[in-house]
Formats: structure tokens, sequence, C-alpha cells
């Protein structure tokens, strides 16, 4: 079948899903998911993996946008004013999951390789179904301000973490020595890798924005620039949500204010891109894997929500934060995605090599994480909208486009 054809019906029907959804007083983005899953190999075929492997670079661009769409909210006067309560909160999130995952997996399997595995999964969280909720209902206010960061940060908190996890397995099951060097080169490299490559390349394009007045071509510049970092991130084995959002803190803290409005062509210009993004989000997710999930799949979602609900309670008491950041943060941290299905198969592939026992590690942690990834993209953004409403910070009156 033509596939701008069914690129056409998977938008059209991936709209309708998300208005249908509006309607049940649910986020957009819930709707987009569940239609892609309905159009996925697992029940209709009409979005067949092979179709979704072909369209990557059209996944990979969305992630761009999002990226810089999220580094545009990250001004430097937030950081002076919050930079080192976000930090502590931070910490306190992602090392809670990993604690209460790690313990609650090894005492229930036994076996303590998993449990440090499954622990430093736990602390990713997604940025794009997070975020896509707080533009959905514009939201604004103390909360929303730490959502944005703390979902900036999280991933990179993950990597580190996950660095330092496979390492210890490795060793657990009679691999590799343990070396603080190896364990960190990989995560730094891609992680200060990403930084640099967007935040050089929005040094750049800050000077040649200044100079650019037409609206049309303040467009096309910052999609180009999205386009290419994104491409160079993927060619080079970095980060392109990373890099991506390193060009639009860039762009957002270099520009003068007036010279700011090409975040807001960007945001009228991704609509579609998003809708699309996410109905193939809803297509990949392994809705066979679920029986799968078993106990310990229970126990990982189960434990990863305690923890970040948990740590974030602490880290903001600690920090002095807001109150309403300190109830609801952790609501809002549930949803994860690509970090976390991207790590778990790498953990398949390096633990294959290590017989039998390190097989089957991997091969129950890509499907577990397979499995609850499906749930928590289902639970995460309702958990957004929740901690917005509770906390006051969706604006009264209709949104915008409704």
């Amino acid at each position: 079948m033509n596939v701008l054809f069914l690129l056409g019906v998977a938008t059209l029907v991936g709209f309708a899903g998300g208005r249908l959804f509006e309607k049940l007083r649910i986020p957009q983005v819930v709707g987009f998911i569940v239609v892609g899953v309905v159009l996925g190999d697992f029940l209709t075929g009409v979005l067949k993996n092979d179709l979704l492997t072909s369209l990557s670079p059209l996944t990979e661009l969305a992630l761009g946008f999002i990226g810089f769409m999220v580094g545009g909210e990250l001004k430097a006067s937030v950081f002076k004013k919050y930079g080192i309560q976000f930090i502590v909160i931070l910490l306190f999130e992602g090392l809670m999951a990993t604690v209460v995952v790690g313990v609650a997996v090894t005492l229930l399997t036994g076996k303590a390789y998993l449990g440090i595995l499954f622990g430093a999964l736990a602390s990713a969280t997604a940025p794009a179904a997070t975020v896509a909720v707080l533009w959905e209902y514009r939201a604004k206010g103390p909360l929303t301000t730490a959502i944005f960061t703390i979902v900036a940060l999280d991933d990179g908190l993950a990597l580190v973490l996950y660095g330092f996890a496979i390492a210890f397995a490795e060793m657990l099951l009679g691999g590799e020595p343990f070396s603080l060097n190896l364990i960190l080169q990989g995560p730094l490299r891609e992680i200060f890798g990403s930084i640099l490559l967007g935040g050089g390349l929005g040094w750049i394009g800050s000077y040649l924005l200044r100079i650019i007045i037409n609206t049309e071509d303040i467009l096309t510049f910052l999609v180009a620039l999205i386009m290419s970092i994104s491409g160079l991130a993927s060619m080079l084995g970095l980060s392109l949500i990373l890099a991506n959002m390193s060009l639009g803190v860039a762009l957002a803290n270099l520009l003068p204010e007036h010279k700011q409005k090409g975040f807001d062509f960007v945001r009228s210009f991704t609509p579609p891109i998003y809708i699309m993004f996410f109905v193939f989000v809803g297509a990949r997710l392994q809705l066979g894997m679920l029986p799968k999930m078993g106990l310990v799949g229970l126990v990982y979602i189960a434990g990863r929500t305690v923890g970040k609900i948990v740590g974030v309670r602490m880290g903001a008491m600690v920090s002095h934060a807001h109150e309403n950041v300190k109830r609801y943060l952790g609501w809002a941290l549930l949803s994860q995605a690509g970090v976390a299905v991207g790590l778990s198969l790498d953990i398949y592939h390096r633990l294959s090599g290590y017989g039998p026992a390190g097989f089957e590690a991997g091969y129950m942690i890509l499907n577990v994480i397979a499995a609850t990834t499906f749930v928590v993209e289902i639970i995460g953004p309702p958990g957004v909208r929740y901690a917005i409403t509770k906390a006051g910070e969706i604006p009264k009156g209709p949104k915008e486009g409704a």
C-alpha cells in the first residue's frame, strides 16, 4: 500500500482519536498512542514493523523537535533561581526509583544483577509523552517549570546509572573486572558530546538568526538546523534528543527576547509530525508481551512509581521546593519509553555472551521493559494531567486550537 496514503490515514485517525480522548478528559497523546496500537502489527497490521523501521528518520525528526522545544523552556533565569533545587530533586527521584526497584527485584528473583539492571532502567523518564501533555493544556507555573527541567535531565542521569549497573552485572556474571574509567567513558561521551554538538551549533545559529528577519526564513533555518543536528547525532552515536535540547537551550539564552519567536514558528509547524510520532509509538508497543510481564513487571511498575513519588517528596523537602512540586511532581514522571527500551536492547546483546544465565537475564529484561513500556506510556500522560490539574496550572478558558 502507498506509504503517503498510510501516513495520511495514520495522521487523520490519530487526530480523531486524540479529539475523542480529549472529550473524555484524557490527554490527546493517549488517544494517539491507542490509535497506533490498533493500527500496529499485533491488531490490524496497517502499520507493519518493517514500514515503521523505514520511517525511523521521521521518528528521529519528531524527537529532535521535542528536544528543541523542551530546551527552549530552560532559561538561565530558571537555573539561577531553581538550579540547586532541581538537581537535588533529580538525584533523589532518580536514585530512589533505582533503589526501590533494585531491592524489590533482587528480593523477588534472588539475583542481584537483575535488581541492579532493572533499578538503573527505572530512573529514566520519557520526555515526549510528558511534555506533550504540558503543551496540550498550555500549563504554566512552578510545577510545570520543574517538570520541563527534570525530564530534560533525567535521561542523562539514567545513562550514568546504567554505566555503573551494566559493569556490576557483568562482574557478577563472571565477566570483566570493575573499571570506573570504562563505566563512565560511554555515558559521559554521549552526554557531553550531545551537549557540545547542540550547544555549539546553537551558538553559531544564534548569530545567524540575528540577521534573518522573514518568518518563513526563520522557520526554514531552524528546521534545517534541527534536521542536521538529529542526523549528526545519529551518525556519531550521540543522543539526538539531548543534542536538540542543547540547541534549544542555547538559542533561548543567547538570542534577544524579540528574536525568540522562532520557537513559536516551530511549534505551529509540528502538530502533524507529533501525531504521526505518537501513533508510531503506539504501533511499536509490544501488546503481545503483556502476558510475559509477570510478577517482575508488576513489581517494576509499582516500585518505579513509589520510588519516583517518594523520591520527589524527599528531594523537595530537602531543597525547600514549592509545595505543588513536592506533592505532584512525582505523578508527572511516570512515562518511560525510548531510553529504557534502547538500554534494555543493549543489555540483551551484552549479556547474551555470558552463558545461559546471561542470556536468560537479557531476554527477561528485554521482554519486561517492552511490556511495562506499554503500561506506563498509557498511564503516564494522565498522571501529568492529574499533577498540573491539582496544582492549578491549567489556564482557564478554551485551549488553543480547540
